[in-house]
């Protein structure tokens, strides 16, 4: 498998698992939906995306795990209207991250930076 297609997986992967743990967030299942389908359609445009919406802006503080950069991003990401379906991943931060255990936070920051380390690499 290809790079990109490794990085496509993960990430779908990622939105599947916090569908699976917030079944109530409704909005993340689509955003899984809506990345199973670019990724058929587009795998690059995928990539980009994440690239442009999360990698540029977030990488360093993803990997040194700054939770309130995060967070404070979240907040921004959230209120403007624009943006891509990759800012649903912001929400975990902005909306769960403060009651989520410690065992659930540990395996959203192994999620991420292996994104980040995945979307270095194509």
């Amino acid at each position: 498998m290809t790079a990109l297609g490794t990085f496509c997986n993960q990430l779908i992967a990622f939105f599947e698992d916090l569908s699976e743990t917030y079944p109530e967030e409704g909005d993340i299942a689509k955003a899984a939906q809506t990345l199973k389908l670019a990724k058929q359609a587009n795998p690059r445009m995928v990539h980009r995306l994440f690239m442009e919406n999360v990698y540029n802006e977030s990488a360093q503080h993803i990997l040194d795990e700054d939770e309130e950069y995060l967070m404070t991003k979240a907040r921004e990401k959230l209120l403007s209207a624009k943006g891509s379906q990759l800012n649903y991943a912001y929400w975990i931060f902005d909306k769960h991250w403060s009651a989520m255990s410690e065992t659930n936070k540990q395996q959203v920051w192994r999620y991420i930076k292996s994104l980040v380390l995945l979307a270095g690499r194509v």
